[in-house]
């Protein structure tokens, strides 16, 4: 971000005091690349962050959280995210990750089966630890940039690349099953998990000297994380807080 500021030059008064209203103007110019939009993601920011999740998101959260028990949560994420396990096994093959897909596939089997419809997830107690790609991923992997970046309300960080893809993980079974209102509760019971798992790094962002580029940076970095499942070749997480913020959006 920029700052530009124009000097006038002051006239003194008899009193021998500065005229206030002839102050410097200062004009505000956003030049983040990735963040062509930045003064409307900003305002779309402070409604997110300063009226949304003040007052509905973040006491849903916590109360989820407070009175839900952890096996509860626990069964409910569990049950969501193996959903995606199939549409998981078609982004791995795209990008010829054979062994993750074959991961997602037989995670999907044993979960649906001896998992309860995926509540327990008995995979993971083999030793086959969940790793979801989604189609965006398999668009970064080929060398689709990220497109511009924007924070959508209601909904927050997200850059065109998922815009444009989101929507193929839905064409694959059991997902291509739901019905509208149904994935709609599957988003928001997503969410919630999200959003409860970063109760404990509320601090970080509350004491950020710039709460939304601190989110907007650590967002795109986790984008390239999944990219390059973790080991991004160019750049690193330097920032101490920033890699702590990080792990929650895992």
């Amino acid at each position: 971000m920029i700052v530009a500021v124009s000097m006038p030059v002051y006239a003194e008064t008899e009193t021998s005091q500065i005229d206030t209203s002839s102050r410097p103007a200062v004009e505000i110019k956003y030049n983040d690349p990735s963040d062509p939009f930045e003064a409307i993601n900003r305002t779309m920011w402070d409604f997110n962050y300063l009226f949304l999740d003040r007052y509905i998101t973040r006491p849903v959260a916590h109360g989820y959280k407070n009175y839900v028990p952890t096996q509860v949560r626990t069964g409910v994420n569990n049950f969501v995210y193996n959903l995606e396990e199939p549409s998981s096994l078609v982004n791995n093959t795209l990008q010829g990750k054979w062994a993750w897909a074959a991961n997602a596939g037989g995670r999907f089997t044993i979960n649906t089966t001896i998992g309860l419809l995926g509540l327990v997830d008995v995979a993971d107690m083999m030793g086959m630890p969940r790793k979801q790609d989604d189609f965006n991923e398999v668009l970064g992997y080929y060398g689709t940039p990220n497109g511009p970046y924007f924070m959508a309300p209601f909904y927050g960080p997200i850059v065109t690349r998922e815009i444009a893809s989101d929507w193929v993980d839905g064409l694959y079974f059991p997902l291509s099953e739901l019905t509208m209102w149904q994935s709609v509760l599957k988003w928001g019971l997503k969410g919630l998990h999200a959003r409860t798992k970063a109760i404990d790094q509320e601090r970080l962002l509350d004491n950020a000297l710039d709460p939304y580029a601190f989110v907007k940076d650590a967002y795109l970095q986790h984008i390239d994380y999944k990219v390059f499942d973790g080991d991004v070749p160019s750049s690193q997480v330097d920032d101490e807080l920033l890699d702590e913020y990080l792990d929650e959006l895992e």
